[in-house]
């Protein structure tokens, strides 16, 4: 008897808990589009990082730049977790335009950031260098499939644009 009556509360705990919605998540705030996001987050953040370090050579010789305090590495820093950040939000419901390369690509740009993070973390000029090209190339690749008007690029985008 008591056999039974288990089994019967416990079909009723299944049966209830299948009728009840999932909670609702936190009330993400969307209105802020993504050519507001690349504009004033994404474009700084990746300028942080592909300045960080070079090499110029001209008719006065070879100048070289690498981040030499600990403020200058603080900005990489910032540049590659701004970046790897705003991949997440590009990924939101009401921003991500669909489910399948949006979502592939923001996540390629995503782990490339992280890996330039851990380059200055480590204070490693020469892999920042590096890796700046594959960070260029995970926005590159996402631009040629969704870039709509070349204009626009690197201005302040306003709400709404």
């Amino acid at each position: 008897m008591r056999t039974r009556m288990g089994l019967v509360v416990a079909a009723a705990l299944v049966t209830a808990s299948c009728g009840t919605e999932a909670p609702a998540g936190p009330p993400f705030r969307t209105d802020t589009g993504v050519g507001m996001l690349m504009a004033n987050m994404v474009d700084p953040a990746a300028d942080l990082l592909w300045d960080a370090v070079g090499t110029v050579i001209d008719e006065t010789g070879e100048t070289h730049w690498q981040p030499e305090t600990e403020e200058e590495w603080l900005q990489v820093r910032l540049g590659a977790m701004t970046i790897a950040e705003t991949a997440n939000l590009l990924m939101m419901d009401g921003r991500a335009l669909d489910q399948g390369q949006w979502i592939e690509m923001s996540e390629a740009m995503a782990d490339a950031a992280m890996v330039a993070f851990a380059a200055a973390e480590a204070e490693d000029a020469d892999l920042i260098f590096d890796l700046g090209e594959t960070v260029y190339n995970t926005c590159n690749a996402c631009h040629g499939l969704y870039w709509v008007d070349d204009a626009d690029r690197g201005r302040a985008v306003a709400p709404g644009d």
